[in-house]
């Protein structure tokens, strides 16, 4: 587009007209060579006698200014009130105004005594609107441009927000944008500024093609860059379309794949993108050269630090002369030496990496040069970002204090520690020079997220139908670090009433305490009563270590048990002469945990311990002794595969003279055993028909292996999936009913194994997440109730 060109739609609200250009370019006459314009207000004077003084500037007026102050003007100048006047000072005057941004014309008159100055100032943008985008939002675009609302205007800068707002679309696949800018001229020398887009098609990838590729097909190498090539079954994609700004991250990913498959000499020659004829998509050529193959040489650590000879830092590099090369294996070894170093006070150890190929047997010689530097101090330890979350929430997570060494190792675990709180998206530890050479700042920045939530969900699974909820939490109340949280849950088969509080540290300890009061009506349809449970529970935990800690809390509880007109024959007499139909329970528990867990939430190695101990007795009717322990291990199998098994189980044991009620009996199956139902497995009334005559049992073990496959589709899909196996056993039911002494009922129990195995699949939908387990049971009791199928979903608003 001209630049006469650039503003032909102009849209007027007003009658006063807009200047939007102040130089004008006349095309020369053929045959003439162009000359540059001259201002007419700075003409050429007439020769002066060089014998003849200069006259003296009397005045100065500046005349035009409305927003600007004429002061501000004349700091522009070099010609002052009383100077001999120069014509050179006022044409540089001039070229200084104009340059300024601030005006769209300045003119300059002298008359023999006052040198004049006249303005036109530019306008000041109202506001800056945007027409016509779908593709990219209003937001990406006005962080996007340069012009802003109560900014001046300048033709210039729309011009190069013009060429901002066209780049930014043809990294969205674009090539045919266009922008055109509307200004609608408002009073007091304001404008609206309106860029009217017209998106044009999205410009597809047809094809991706490797040259020069022998040890990798196409299709493997297709799959580690990130753009794709456009296919119609890729509706929620968003890499099937051109981005030069992609194809260098490709071409990154390409070297980064063949220097770990032991390709030390791989390069990427050349990335072309060439348009289809009818201009609809991109064929993308990679030209590689791989090179040769390379292995692994000797591996040579020169250390410098006295603490750390060579022989007790060379196993620290699982490194294996005669393997594969990997670069990523040498990047790894380094960060590994840099924490070593780090453990020891140094915090600005450096590792220097040296490669030496031997091109006649086809390898790569590793050599590592360890500098400890001077051994550094923490001098200050600065908190920022919280601007929500108290600074001593943050630094009773910290494992280093002012004065400390420097460790590598305590910087990271308070990170992680930090992390762990959920209060923060981000966190970041860095360390810069302190006061004097060995001493170190430490920085920890946080960016604060959302820790309160009112959520009013929906969803439905086939444990417990449809389920409703609407809960009010605070994870971290007045930013103190406190735990608060009131709900309200409904499904077809239960109604639950909670309020939680939890103050992480009381009385300015370690000391975390606080007070559960709920209410859960439960229907338990598969042993055919109702459950309603009323209670309230004091609890207190504090560390023990870095990864334990220890709880004691206690739980008064009143229980309510109504038997259904269709319930078994066994539960009936058992609520009726056994004297289940209401009970107390006065109850005090003891827990322990450990936890060395990389990550809360995903987590790839560590292990994550808990047992727990119940004893009831201290009034109430039930007399019970409860204990139940867990353990989860996590590890890295190889690449991406992460491997789990957890183990648990649960025993309790009625005493003084009395038996075990069914609301206190374990139950398993559905989420806690796929593959059967809920109350699937263990002893059951064998004379119910259907789903019915679940009983519990008094002791369960339960083991569970699962692999967590690597994601191999695109992040944007939000879908992840597990392969698992469960087994275990539920039985050793106490209750004087089991067996089959009535002609009424017949309750069988037994410790027979139980296992199945399966896959389980996660999806982070739009409308939620979801979750699907299909797990096949392998082994099974002929009373025990199957369900290959497990659904559930759910939705917040």
């Amino acid at each position: 587009m001209s630049a006469n060109a650039l503003f032909a739609r102009v849209k007027r609200a007003a009658p006063a007209s807009l200047v939007l250009a102040s130089v004008v370019i006349a095309a020369p006459a053929d045959g003439q060579q162009a000359k540059p314009a001259q201002h007419a207000a700075t003409a050429s004077p007439a020769a002066v006698d060089n014998a003849e003084p200069a006259p003296i500037v009397r005045r100065i007026v500046v005349l035009g200014t409305q927003r600007i102050e004429p002061a501000t003007v004349l700091t522009y100048l070099t010609l002052h009130e009383g100077d001999p006047y120069d014509p050179q000072a006022a044409d540089r005057a001039l070229k200084a105004l104009l340059a300024t941004g601030l005006f769209s014309d300045v003119k300059t008159d002298w008359d023999g005594t006052t040198f004049t100055i006249h303005v036109v100032e530019n306008p000041i943008i109202n506001q800056v609107e945007f027409e016509g985008n779908s593709k990219v939002t209003t937001k990406d675009l006005t962080k996007e441009v340069q012009l802003k609302p109560r900014m001046v205007f300048t033709r210039a800068k729309v011009q190069s927000d013009i060429q901002r707002i066209i780049e930014l679309y043809r990294r969205n696949g674009k090539f045919g944008a266009t922008v055109n800018p509307e200004i609608i001229q408002r009073p007091q020398n304001r404008v609206d500024l309106i860029y009217s887009i017209n998106e044009g098609p999205t410009t597809g990838v047809a094809r991706i093609l490797f040259v020069g590729n022998h040890a990798f097909d196409d299709s493997t190498l297709r799959e580690q860059i990130a753009t794709e090539e456009s296919r119609w079954w890729r509706i929620l994609a968003t890499n099937d379309n051109y981005d030069p700004d992609r194809l260098l991250f490709d071409r990154e990913q390409l070297r980064r794949f063949y220097v770990s498959h032991g390709y030390a000499d791989f390069k990427v020659t050349s990335a072309v993108a060439e348009l289809t004829p009818d201009r609809s998509a991109f064929y993308i050529t990679f030209t590689v050269d791989e090179g040769p193959k390379y292995n692994f040489g000797n591996v040579e650590i020169d250390s410098h630090v006295k603490e750390l000879p060579a022989q007790a830092l060379r196993p620290l590099v699982p490194i294996a002369p005669g393997t594969l090369y990997d670069e990523d294996e040498v990047e790894k070894a380094k960060d590994t030496l840099v924490n070593a170093v780090g453990t020891k006070g140094y915090a600005s150890a450096e590792v220097g990496v040296r490669l030496r190929r031997n091109d006649a047997n086809h390898t790569v010689d590793v050599i590592m040069r360890v500098e400890q530097g001077p051994r550094v101090y923490i001098d200050k330890v600065n908190i920022v970002g919280n601007t929500r979350t108290l600074d001593k929430v943050i630094r009773r997570q910290l494992r280093f204090a002012e004065g400390d060494a420097f460790n590598r190792d305590l910087i990271d675990r308070s990170r992680t520690r930090i992390r762990a709180l959920g209060f923060f998206k981000d966190v970041t530890i860095k360390n810069s020079q302190g006061s004097r050479p060995d001493k170190t700042d430490v920085t920890v920045e946080v960016t604060e997220q959302s820790t309160g939530e009112i959520s009013l969900g929906a969803g439905y699974s086939s444990t417990s139908s449809f389920v409703g909820e609407f809960a009010y939490t605070e994870r971290n109340l007045f930013g103190r670090g406190q735990y608060m949280r009131a709900s309200i849950a409904m499904s077809t088969l239960s109604k639950q009433f909670q309020f939680s509080f939890v103050e992480p540290w009381f009385l300015n300890r370690p000391l975390a305490a606080g007070f559960d009061i709920y209410k859960y009506v439960t229907d338990y349809n598969q042993a055919g009563y109702q459950g309603d449970v009323s209670a309230i529970g004091l609890h207190v935990g504090f560390p023990t270590s870095e990864y334990g800690s220890v709880g004691v809390r206690y739980t008064f509880r009143i229980n309510k048990v109504s038997a259904y007109s269709n319930a078994p024959a066994s539960l009936q007499y058992e609520i009726l002469y056994g004297g289940a139909a209401n009970t107390t329970a006065s109850e005090f528990g003891v827990n322990f945990g450990y936890n060395t867990l990389d990550d809360n939430i995903k987590p790839t190695r560590g292990i994550l311990f808990s047992l727990d101990q119940d004893f009831a007795g201290f009034g109430g009717s039930l007399k019970f002794l409860k204990t139940e322990g867990s353990l989860s291990a996590f590890h890295k199998l190889w690449g991406d595969w992460v491997g789990q098994f957890t183990a648990q189980s649960g025993f309790i044991q009625a005493y003084g003279g009395t038996y075990v009620p069914i609301e206190e009996r374990f139950f398993k199956g559905g989420d806690s055993f796929r593959g059967f139902k809920v109350a699937g497995i263990g002893p059951r009334d064998t004379d119910v028909a259907g789903d019915y005559g679940a009983v519990g049992g008094d002791f369960y073990a339960i083991g569970t292996l699962q692999t967590r496959i690597p994601d191999f589709l695109p992040a944007d899909y939000g879908m992840s999936f597990a392969l698992f196996s469960d087994f275990g056993t539920l039985g050793h039911l106490d209750s004087p009913l089991r067996g089959c002494a009535t002609s009424n009922y017949c309750i069988k129990d037994n410790l027979a194994l139980r296992a199945s195995a399966g896959v389980s699949i996660k999806w982070k939908s739009p409308f939620g997440p979801v979750q699907i387990d299909l797990g096949i049971p392998l082994v099974k009791a002929p009373y025990d109730k199957a369900q290959i199928f497990h659904f559930s979903a759910g939705t917040g608003f």
